[in-house]
C-alpha cells in the first residue's frame, strides 16, 4: 500500500501484505537493528493474524477494511510533567481528533478508559453507554524507554460483519469514509492516507505538550474522555465487582471513582464497564 502523505510525514513506513503482529515485528525489528530504528517509525498491514490487545484478547484485522498499525516512539515526551502511564490516554486522543473529523455532528470519538476509542450518539450518551469501539490501543514498553504504540482499527468493515454488537466501523457509523469499500482500491488508500497522518500529527502534539505543558496535556485527554461523569462499574483483579462514578483522572492517569459509600476507588487495572442511567 502506498500511502503518500504518510511517508513524507515519517521517517520509515513498513507495509505488510500480513502480519502476525504489529507490534510484535516492530518491537523485534527496534531490537535487533544494528543502527537504532528512527523516532516515529511505523509498521502495517490490513491483515493480522495473531494481533495482542490488553489483558491478552485476540487482536485480529479482517483483511482490507481494517488496519493494525505500529509506531515507535523513541522519546515519549513524557519524562516530564506526565508519566509513561499516560502515553495509551495520549495515544487516545490522538486518535480521537483524527477520528472526529469523518463525522458530523450528532456523533462523538471520544476515549472509554482506559485504550478504547468509541463512537456514540446522542441516545447512547443520554443513557451513559459509551457506545461502539472504533479502536483498541495496546502500548508496549522497550528496554531501551522507547514505545511501541500500536492501534487497531476499524475502518470498513460492513454492520453485517461486526464481530459484537460493542464494535464498529467508520462505515457502519456513518463517517464519512470518501465512498471507499474496502482498503486495496484508491478510495481506500486515500482514506486510510489521511487518518494516519491526522493521528500521527495529533499524537506528536500530544507528546509535545505534555513535556511542555503538562497541565493542558492532562486536560485535553480528559475532555476526550467518554467515561469522566458517567456511572460505571469496575471489574477489578480477583472477580471484585464496584460500582461508582468516576469523576477524574489521577496524577498517573488512573480513573477516580467515587463510591455510593462516600470513599473513593482509585483503579490502576481492570475493566470498565458504563452503566445505563435509570
Amino acid at each position: 500500500m502506498e500511502l503518500t502523505r504518510t511517508a513524507e510525514l515519517l521517517p520509515r513506513v513498513i507495509w505488510r501484505e500480513s502480519s502476525p503482529s504489529t507490534n510484535a515485528e516492530l518491537r523485534d525489528l527496534a531490537q535487533r537493528a544494528e543502527t537504532p530504528l528512527a523516532d516515529g517509525t511505523m509498521l502495517l498491514t490490513s491483515d493480522q493474524t495473531a494481533g495482542r490487545g490488553r489483558l491478552d484478547r485476540g487482536w485480529v484485522t479482517p483483511p482490507g477494511q481494517s488496519l493494525a498499525v505500529s509506531v515507535l516512539v523513541r522519546h515519549p515526551g513524557t519524562s516530564t510533567g506526565l508519566g509513561l502511564s499516560w502515553v495509551p490516554l495520549l495515544v487516545g486522543s490522538a486518535m480521537t481528533t483524527a477520528l472526529q473529523r469523518r463525522f458530523g455532528e450528532g456523533k462523538r470519538v471520544g476515549v472509554k478508559w482506559p485504550n478504547d476509542v468509541h463512537v456514540r450518539d446522542e441516545e447512547d450518551a443520554i443513557a451513559g453507554r459509551p457506545g461502539q469501539k472504533l479502536c483498541g490501543i495496546l502500548c508496549e514498553l522497550l528496554p531501551d524507554g522507547g514505545v511501541v504504540v500500536g492501534t487497531g482499527l476499524n475502518l470498513l468493515i460492513p454492520e453485517e460483519e461486526l464481530p459484537t454488537d460493542r464494535a464498529s466501523s467508520l462505515l457502519a457509523a456513518g463517517a464519512d469514509v470518501n465512498c471507499a469499500m474496502n482498503l486495496f482500491e484508491p478510495a481506500g488508500i486515500e482514506l486510510a492516507d489521511r487518518i494516519l497522518v491526522d493521528y500521527v500529527t495529533a499524537l506528536r502534539e500530544l507528546l509535545t505538550l505534555a513535556t511542555a505543558r503538562p497541565d493542558a496535556a492532562r486536560a485535553r485527554v480528559a475532555r476526550h474522555s467518554l467515561t469522566l461523569g458517567t456511572e460505571v462499574r469496575v471489574h477489578l483483579p480477583g472477580d471484585e465487582i464496584v460500582d461508582g462514578r468516576a469523576r477524574a483522572l489521577a496524577e498517573d492517569g488512573a480513573l477516580i471513582v467515587d463510591l455510593p459509600t462516600g470513599g473513593v476507588l482509585t483503579v490502576s487495572a481492570g475493566d470498565v464497564e458504563h452503566l445505563r442511567v435509570p
